[in-house]
C-alpha cells in the first residue's frame, strides 16, 4: 500500500509543477494518469466487493473523465462537460455514503448537518454568483447544490474504520471545485494549482481508501 501510495503521490508532485510553469504537453500525459492512479487505488483495495466500494469506483471514474474533460481551458463546451462529469461523481459519492449511514441519527444532528451543508453551499454561490456569465449562474448553482448535499451526507455517515475518510474526502473535493471556480471564473492564476491539485487528487485517494473496510 506504502509503495501504490507513494506512486500515487509522485505523479500528483509531477502534474503540481507542471501546472505552475504551465506545461501544457506535461498536463496533458500527467494528468489522465494521475486519475488512472486513483482509479488503481480503488480497485487494488477492493472497491468491487461491496456496494459502497462499486459506488466509490463509479465517481472515481466520473471524475477521471472529468479530468480530461478539464484538460482544455479554452472550450465552455468541454468546461460545461467537465462540470457534468464532477457532478456525476458527487451524486456517485451521495449514493455511497447513503450505503454507510449511522444508525442512531437525530432529528438535531440531521437538522444541524443540513444547515451547515446548504449554508456552506449558499455562502460560496452567493459570493460567486457576481463573477460568472449569466449562462453560468444555474449550472454552477446546481453544481454547488450537489456539492452540499454530498457535504451533508459525508457529515451523516457512520465514521467507523476507514469509513470516516469519507468525510475529508468531501471536504477537500469541494474546497478544491471552489478554486477551480476561483481560476475559472475570478482570477485565473497557475498559482491556483497550489490548492486545487493537491486536495483534488488528495480527495480521491481518500475516497479510493475509505472502500478498504467496506
Amino acid at each position: 500500500m506504502v509503495l501504490l501510495l507513494g506512486a500515487y503521490a509522485a505523479f500528483i508532485i509531477a502534474l503540481l509543477f507542471a501546472e505552475l510553469r504551465e506545461k501544457r504537453s506535461a498536463q496533458i500525459l500527467l494528468k489522465p494518469l494521475a486519475a488512472l492512479g486513483f482509479l488503481f487505488l480503488a480497485l487494488n483495495f477492493g472497491a468491487l466487493d461491496s456496494s459502497y466500494g462499486r459506488l466509490i469506483l463509479g465517481g472515481l471514474i466520473a471524475c477521471a473523465f472529468g479530468d480530461v474533460f478539464l484538460l482544455s481551458r479554452n472550450r465552455t463546451s468541454l468546461f460545461r462537460l467537465g462540470m457534468l462529469a464532477f457532478a456525476v461523481g458527487h451524486v456517485f459519492y451521495i449514493f455511497a455514503a447513503n450505503e454507510i449511514l449511522r444508525p442512531d441519527t437525530s432529528y438535531l444532528f440531521i437538522s444541524l448537518t443540513t444547515f451547515l451543508g446548504l449554508g456552506t453551499g449558499v455562502v460560496t454561490f452567493w459570493k460567486l454568483k457576481p463573477k460568472l456569465p449569466r449562462d453560468m449562474v444555474w449550472p454552477v448553482g446546481l453544481y454547488t447544490l450537489i456539492i452540499s448535499a454530498m457535504l451533508i451526507r459525508s457529515m451523516q455517515t457512520d465514521m467507523t474504520g476507514l469509513h470516516l475518510l469519507i468525510l475529508p474526502a468531501a471536504l477537500l473535493f469541494a474546497i478544491s471545485d471552489i478554486f477551480v471556480a476561483r481560476d475559472r471564473f475570478v482570477t485565473p492564476s497557475p498559482k491556483n494549482a497550489w490548492v486545487i491539485t493537491p486536495l483534488y487528487f488528495g480527495a480521491q485517494a481518500l475516497f479510493a481508501l475509505s472502500v478498504l473496510q467496506a
